[in-house]
């Protein structure tokens, strides 16, 4: 029997589903640099690796280059993988009479520098996906001055950077606090990775992009995405558990059963690293949240009186961003189910946690930058989509019958993408004047 679902590797093409909205966004944002920021497993390598996917073609005006930064400790090592990374997709810069072996040995800052410029001269720009960011904490105890020079070349307009990362990234900022211009993610365009939209958690769960799709009660359905919470990684993974075959081959998904529930020793280890990769007060937060099971902010602002309510209410809004809290029937809750019975299994040793790896005013800064800019950056989106929504239907009004089925298609997933991204502006509108939510 082979299960469709993949656990534990990235993916693209058409095993990649979901996220449309935001390769648009990123896509068309004029900002030079991105920092892309997901908790463990929730796609960001996919994601970086579908945008490489889908610019990757001879109309595009970008040039991809993917440079995974897992393992490196020196710049050094930085340069030696950059060079690799543009050794495996050689063809793609050759086909623009750039030389790579000419940049063997280089330096990681002069090999960008000479591809960024190179390609400028064609009229095109270098989109660097960096995954792995964590890596430059090392580098900027180390070596800080290489770091503040490479700081300078991600955010080089003829360039478009994007570096996923967990938030530990943030350190960046604490060891880069005293630079005489400003930390190093000032700059960069925060954009929170979280949740598959539902259409794009249905067609997951269904595998409608495969060559055979599998068969979902629409009950069982509406029970994964209710214990998922649409996490991509955790959908393949309770997907995987309730993967059958008929006779003939047919797969389908049985009823999901308490065991299929608990997470395993794979999955407890991510949820502790994301644990550990919280400040204090969010730790007080998500505990607050798990003993009650569904609470109002109400409550939380009184459990946690003397924490700053405004303080308390910036740090919700990034730990529902990332996944770690949800809201369910107009209460809070905690992320997922997975998430929810970690947390009580292991409950006696989070309580005294009192190490944290991120100090909590580093975080709220940019939470509060990310908060305030919410609002402008989806009436953007909005815009976009409006803009894309009424060119496509004056198409459809000039198209000739052969065209018009598959317009009206086009027209009908823009007009989905276009009522959530309304509501989404709305929401975000509404909370950060600290109202209740449409």
């Amino acid at each position: 029997m082979r299960i469709p679902y993949i656990v534990g590797r990235w993916v693209s093409a058409r095993n990649h589903y979901g996220r449309s909205r935001l390769f648009a966004y990123l896509l068309d944002t004029p900002d030079t640099a991105t920092w892309i920021v997901g908790a463990r497993r929730m796609g960001k390598t996919s994601l970086l690796r579908q945008l490489e996917m889908l610019t990757s073609h001879a109309d595009s005006n970008l040039t991809p280059l993917f440079w995974d930064m897992q393992g490196c400790e020196t710049s050094g090592d930085l340069s030696v993988e950059l060079y690799l990374a543009l050794e495996d997709v050689s063809d793609r810069f050759t086909a623009h009479g750039i030389n790579i072996t000419e940049m063997e040995g280089l330096d990681a800052l002069l090999i960008l520098r000479r591809l960024s410029r190179s390609l400028n001269n064609l009229g095109r720009r270098l989109l660097l996906l960096i995954d792995e960011g964590e890596a430059l904490i090392n580098i900027a105890r180390i070596e800080a001055a290489w770091l503040a020079r490479l700081r300078r070349t991600l955010q080089d307009p003829m360039q478009k950077t994007m570096i996923a990362s967990t938030k530990l990234l943030v350190q960046l900022n604490e060891l880069t606090a005293d630079w005489p211009t400003s930390p190093f993610l000032f700059g960069f365009n925060m954009v929170n990775l979280w949740s598959l939209d539902h259409e794009a958690a249905v067609a997951l769960i269904e595998q409608r992009q495969a060559e055979r799709q599998v068969l979902v009660d629409p009950v069982i359905c509406e029970e994964v995405l209710l214990h998922t919470n649409r996490h991509p990684y955790l959908i393949q993974f309770l997907c995987q558990r309730l993967y059958q075959e008929e006779d003939g081959g047919q797969g389908y998904l049985r009823a999901p059963n308490d065991d299929d529930l608990n997470p395993d020793h794979l999955l407890a280890g991510y949820f502790l690293i994301d644990f550990q990769h919280l400040t204090q007060l969010e730790r007080r937060i998500l505990l607050a949240i798990g003993r009650r099971t569904m609470t109002t902010e109400q409550e939380i602002l009184a459990d946690l009186a003397d924490a700053n309510p405004q303080r308390i209410r910036t740090f919700l809004w990034g730990m529902e961003k990332l996944g770690y809290v949800r809201q369910l029937y107009g209460q809070l809750t905690i992320g997922n189910e997975y998430l929810r019975r970690w947390m009580h299994e292991y409950w006696t040793q989070l309580e005294p946690m009192a190490d944290a790896l991120l100090a909590e005013d580093t975080i709220e800064q940019l939470l509060e930058i990310g908060h305030a800019l919410e609002p402008a950056n989806l009436r953007t989106e909005l815009t976009r989509i409006e803009r894309e929504y009424n060119k496509l239907w004056q198409l459809l009004a000039a198209s000739s019958n052969s065209h018009s089925a598959q317009l009206a298609g086009e027209l009908e997933r823009l007009n989905r993408q276009l009522t959530t991204a309304r509501r989404d502006y709305e929401w975000a509108t509404a909370r950060q004047h600290h109202q209740p939510t449409p």
